[in-house]
């Protein structure tokens, strides 16, 4: 039992490491003029946690989060963090990139692990959250278009991006 959780423990830093080591890439490549990219964990303060989790209907996976604090070579400052959302069975990772006035910047699907409902990923889809705020309204069907064969990847993303945008405001405040 003991070499099971070892070889557990071992796979999952492996699947870990290169998750993070392509999130990096891809903020690398959203930002080629950026001056510095912090990566670090934040953990999420379980008051505010337990509100957002209430508000958004959806729980986090982890009581803590990767994020990226992201300098552009203008000083502009934006906040990746990178969250998983359940699919109709496994964990979909995305990550979901802010500006400085915790507006969505960027939002991008990392690993997806389904065999269907994968279109989530795409560019036009995704791209109708940037300059989504913890404001916006992130109503399926009505302000986030539904894509046929990914019901649960649409609402459970749009939950996820919509959960990350009541935390940011509390990220960016910390960061000052």
């Amino acid at each position: 039992m003991k070499k099971l959780i070892y070889i557990l423990f071992f796979i999952s830093t492996i699947f870990c490491s290169k998750i993070i080591n392509r999130t990096t890439d891809n903020i690398k490549d959203l930002f080629p003029n950026h001056i510095s990219i912090e990566h670090k964990m934040y953990k999420i303060p379980k008051d505010l946690k337990k509100s957002i989790q209430n508000t958004a209907k959806q729980n986090f996976f982890r009581p803590e989060l990767n994020l990226w604090v992201i300098t552009n070579e203008d000083s502009s400052k934006y906040y990746g963090i990178l969250d998983n959302v359940k699919g109709k069975s496994l964990p979909i990772t995305f990550l979901t990139v802010f500006n400085d006035s915790s507006q969505v910047y960027h939002s991008e699907i990392i690993k997806y692990r389904e065999a269907y409902g994968g279109e989530v990923g795409s560019r036009s889809w995704l791209n109708q959250f940037n300059l989504y705020t913890d404001k916006s309204k992130y109503k399926v069907g009505d302000d986030i278009s539904g894509i046929t064969g990914a019901t649960i990847s649409v609402h459970s993303i749009s939950k996820g991006i919509r959960k990350l945008s009541y935390l940011i405001n509390e990220i960016i405040e910390n960061d000052k």
